[in-house]
């Protein structure tokens, strides 16, 4: 079976204040400090850790698919941008071990960076461009992690035009932090972001707990974005689907089917839960919708190869199911 590319990490209370523009000023409760950045239009999102020594923001809804995540940490060290990056990096890199091309650091206007781009993931291109840029002073750390699927060399003007925004002002008081309408955990947001994290543990079984919580409240009320709701059914099935539950994987993939019938994914992975029943014909159907609307996907998504995926693995030496793939693939 396939896997999603998608990481957040976000705990519980907010901490945040917009200022002119779409220019966030996050700081942690209690503490001097103050990290700025224009997380452009759309929605966004902050929470403190509840240790409370943490503040992290997450913008959403961009129409130009960047994701912006931030945090804001005190620590026990003498903080610069070098040393930021020095100490976090080690961490962030060995979490998840994915190709990096075109790793790179540098050090410029008070950023430490470190950019990459993600060819593919677990068999899906994504071609994911990635920014860390690192901040320090005192003893405050900051991180801003810039991604974007799908990237092309002109897209680079997008994560420069954030980071120019990027200011720490480590001896500046926060005014005007104000509380969420409703604690975070009534969100479907916290849900599927917990669950995201989760999922990107291999902590399947809790990933799905989460996800489905997230899920749940979606059915009454839809509050999430297209693509963080295929995303959420997606990764929500796949847990499912990993952990031996596949006939609630293959609920979840109807459901999903049911409120975007043209989204390939959800048919490839009909098709996954078919090969791992020994249906031939109906995995085939399902493979030729999830071709058919292959342009419908995420952007920077793309159609898992299936002979590469163990999920058809009772069929790979069947010449029906061969020609059928090869075909499609055309």
């Amino acid at each position: 079976m396939k896997f999603t590319l998608y990481a957040a990490i976000l705990f519980c209370a907010c901490a945040v204040q917009q200022a002119a523009a779409h220019v966030a000023r996050v700081a942690i409760p209690g503490v001097k400090g103050v990290l700025e950045i224009d997380v452009g239009p759309g929605d966004f999102q902050t929470q403190v850790r509840p240790d409370g020594k943490e503040v992290q923001l997450r913008a959403m809804g961009r129409q130009d698919g960047l994701a912006i995540t931030a945090l804001l940490q005190r620590v026990n060290f003498a903080g610069s941008a070098e040393r930021c990056r020095t100490e976090w990096w080690s961490g962030t890199k060995n979490s998840t071990p994915v190709e990096r091309d075109d790793l790179k650091e540098s050090t410029g206007n008070g950023i430490a960076r470190v950019e990459y781009v993600i060819p593919e993931f677990r068999g899906v291109k994504v071609r994911q461009k990635n920014i860390h840029a690192y901040l320090g002073g005192t003893d405050l750390c900051a991180e801003i992690h810039l991604s974007k699927a799908g990237f092309q060399p002109q897209d680079q003007a997008l994560f420069e035009r954030v980071l120019e925004t990027v200011r720490l002002l480590p001896e500046e008081d926060s005014v005007g932090q104000r509380e969420p309408p409703r604690p975070s955990e009534e969100r479907a947001e916290f849900y599927f972001s917990k669950g995201s994290q989760l999922y990107l543990e291999h902590n399947y079984p809790a990933a799905a707990e989460a996800y489905q919580k997230a899920l749940d409240m979606e059915r009454e009320k839809r509050t999430l974005s297209q693509n963080y709701f295929r995303v959420l059914v997606d990764n929500l099935g796949m847990s499912y689907g990993i952990t031996g539950k596949l006939v609630q994987a293959k609920e979840i993939f109807e459901y999903g089917l049911t409120q975007d019938p043209e989204y390939p994914m959800f048919h490839y992975n009909m098709a996954c839960y078919h090969g791992e029943n020994r249906e031939l014909s109906e995995s085939i159907s399902e493979l030729r919708l999830a071709y058919k609307y292959k342009a419908n996907g995420i952007p920077g998504e793309t159609v898992p190869d299936p002979m590469q995926d163990d999920s058809f693995r009772y069929f790979t030496h069947n010449q029906t199911f061969v020609d059928a793939v090869r075909d499609m693939q055309k």
